[in-house]
């Protein structure tokens, strides 16, 4: 089960700009009150970055509660993915 999504952005990266409002809304939603979401910059969270192999951003991580990666979407992703890919890992 998801218990983190974290997004893996750059403060230069346009796409990551497009995409953040869509992370946004998705992470207030009520039924998913009890999934941390996070953000994390490529400039400031380099070991994370490397820990993951992420290689392009924005990156959309999916953890369970041991940090342990369930999946990923890279790219820009519209709010109804975002939730399919959060609604199947229930």
């Amino acid at each position: 089960m998801v218990k983190k999504v974290y997004k893996m952005s750059a403060t230069w990266c346009g796409p990551c700009k497009v995409y953040a409002p869509v992370f946004e809304s998705v992470s207030k939603l009520d039924e998913y009150k009890d999934i941390e979401f996070k953000e994390f910059d490529s400039d400031d969270n380099e070991e994370l970055f490397i820990k993951y192999g992420i290689r392009g951003v924005p990156t959309t991580l999916f953890l369970d509660e041991n940090d342990k990666e369930l999946g990923r979407i890279s790219g820009n992703i519209p709010k109804n993915i975002l939730i399919e890919k959060i609604n199947s890992y229930k």
